[in-house]
């Protein structure tokens, strides 16, 4: 196989040898290559993969299974490799299986480094820049992430890490939108944040914020009461600092547009 095999995590698993979409067959055989995608190049003993794949129940023929369905994998993801021949993508050994799919060929990868290098565009004052890279990122979700694995525990952490990360990509993409005073867009991808993750007071503050910079301070206000409301029946919690002093301000109509960072001034020295 001539183009690396990419995969994308960010949704439905899909596997792609340049052009073409790799049949990754069955949802068993989906599962097992995200279980073997998630250990990051680190092998995984058969045992282990039974125990995970059916949940620490694995029926009597599970190493059977777990044999037949890397056997498919391999066919599929290096279809030049004789049959007898030592692959380079799926690799068994003495302590298992491993999947040999570099960094940069995940979606996830590439996602967290678009996540990364918005926040130092943004961070130098290049709005435009950042923008376009946050917008990159997020355009590479196609639905939840590992969603093949969604029900099985070993899939959990990275889940939730991915989800994470999320969350903290649409909340720098409307800062990045607050800064350049498109308040009503931010306040719809502020509001897609509350949606998902309803206890999240930072998407509720930049909700709020963006609301009252949208000339909807009655609505900031709703908004508001509507959060306060959740974290008490929720929790049994108060806003926090952030929610708190963007209610204050908006209360006061003291509430500014936050200013964007300006890039350092350029050393213009003279030379000896």
């Amino acid at each position: 196989m001539s183009d690396r095999v990419m995969f994308g995590l960010l949704g439905p698993l899909e596997a792609w040898s340049g052009e073409v979409r790799l049949d990754l067959g069955p949802p068993k055989r989906r599962v097992l290559l995200t279980r073997l995608l998630v250990e990051d190049g680190h092998p995984v003993s058969a045992d282990r993969l039974c125990d995970d794949l059916w949940e620490g129940r694995p029926p009597a023929g599970a190493v059977s299974s777990i044999h037949s369905h890397i056997s498919r994998l391999r066919a599929v993801l290096e279809p030049g490799r004789t049959r007898r021949g030592q692959g380079t993508v799926l690799v068994s050994g003495p302590a298992g299986y491993t999947l040999n799919a570099p960094p940069d060929t995940r979606d996830s990868t590439r996602f967290e480094q678009s996540v990364t290098h918005a926040r130092e565009l943004l961070s130098q004052g290049r709005l435009d820049d950042a923008r376009h890279e946050i917008e990159n990122g997020l355009g590479l979700w196609r639905g939840a992430a590992l969603a093949d694995a969604a029900n099985h525990a070993f899939a959990a952490r990275e889940i939730s890490r991915l989800e994470e990360i999320r969350m903290a990509a649409g909340e720098l993409s409307a800062t990045v939108l607050l800064q350049q005073h498109e308040y009503d867009r931010a306040a719809l991808v502020a509001e897609e944040l509350t949606t998902r993750s309803p206890l999240r007071e930072a998407a509720w503050a930049q909700l709020m914020r963006a609301l009252y910079l949208a000339g909807r301070p009655a609505e900031a206000l709703r908004r508001y009461e509507a959060i306060r409301t959740l974290l008490a029946d929720e929790l049994g919690a108060v806003p926090g600092p952030e929610l708190s002093g963007v209610h204050v301000s908006v209360l006061r109509q003291d509430l500014t547009a936050p200013e964007p960072v300006r890039p350092a001034a350029a050393d213009v020295s003279p030379g000896v």
